[in-house]
């Protein structure tokens, strides 16, 4: 697979369009507490429980990459997972899935890659916090990966939900990996709204809308923005993510995450570009035992 970054630079030369981006607008930051932002992505997750994930329901997502100035994406991530197993131990259940992923850059299709993969969920706690055993949040500072690892929509949540808090291994990693003095995390601007939305076409296309009435779902959306400030000496740098997901508590556990998108400036060339990563869920199927 090619680099993602090598992927954007010839698309910046072949277009021209580095001179055409601009900083985005600065807006007035209203500042969100960590609680304000757990609160409001607990309240849009609703009560959901992991063991309702089964054998056989299946999910097909798909992640876009696209610049400011061009709707076209630049990078297409299609991902379907599929749950083979779910198999009952002493002290948890443990899932295993069939995770399939296929690249697209530009005109350029990526070989198909399937392997499996595992996850846990403890009988003493099975609630969206057993997250936390198979998932440690890092957050980075970069797009997609050329190693594409399989995340479920409560893995993500649970990594926002802990991304305004300032730990000591994300002090740790800002030393180490970034090479400064120090950082800081701070959240702002949450908004939350509510909306009915039809399911996606392939649901749609399902017999009954897939047992969704009326192919619509009830939907949460959550939005902020994330700053780090990484301080080297007396120079302050701020880089800036505007972060919102869509929930639906009418969807089960494993499909609730509608959307998952963040936007943000990356360097190229000199010039920063404005780039927006999108994941949507496009189908889900209940599975038969």
């Amino acid at each position: 697979m090619i680099s993602w970054k090598h992927g954007l630079l010839s698309l910046l030369v072949l277009s021209s369009v580095v001179s055409c981006i601009k900083e985005p607008v600065e807006e007035a930051e209203t500042p969100a507490s960590v609680a304000e932002v757990q609160d409001a992505l607990a309240t849009a997750w609703g009560q959901a429980d992991p063991l309702t994930m089964a054998k056989n329901d299946f999910l097909f997502q798909e992640t876009e990459q696209t610049l400011e100035t061009n709707p076209q994406p630049f990078y297409v991530l299609q991902e379907a997972i599929t749950i083979t197993n779910k198999e009952e131990k002493e002290d948890e259940w443990l899932y295993t899935y069939a995770y399939q992923s296929k690249a697209y850059k530009g005109d350029q299709e990526g070989a198909e890659s399937t392997r499996e993969d595992h996850r846990s969920v403890a009988k003493m706690d099975a609630s969206i916090a057993n997250a936390q055993r198979v998932m440690s949040y890092q957050p980075e500072l970069k797009t997609m990966a050329d190693d594409n690892q399989m995340v479920l929509g409560f893995e993500r949540l649970y990594g926002l939900a802990y991304a305004c808090e300032k730990s000591e291994a994300l002090d740790k990693y800002c030393k180490e990996e970034l090479q400064v003095d120090s950082c800081d995390i701070t959240c702002s601007n949450l908004k939350v709204e509510e909306e009915m939305r039809p399911v996606p076409d392939l649901i749609k296309a399902q017999p009954n809308c897939g047992g969704f009435e009326n192919c619509s779902i009830k939907t949460k959306k959550v939005a902020f923005n994330w700053t780090i400030a990484l301080k080297r000496g007396e120079t302050v740098e701020k880089q800036k993510v505007n972060y919102w997901v869509t929930l639906s508590p009418d969807m089960p556990f494993f499909s609730r995450m509608q959307e998952y998108c963040y936007r943000q400036l990356y360097p190229i060339q000199s010039q920063k570009v404005l780039v927006t990563t999108c994941t949507k869920l496009k189908n889900f199927k209940r599975g038969t035992p």
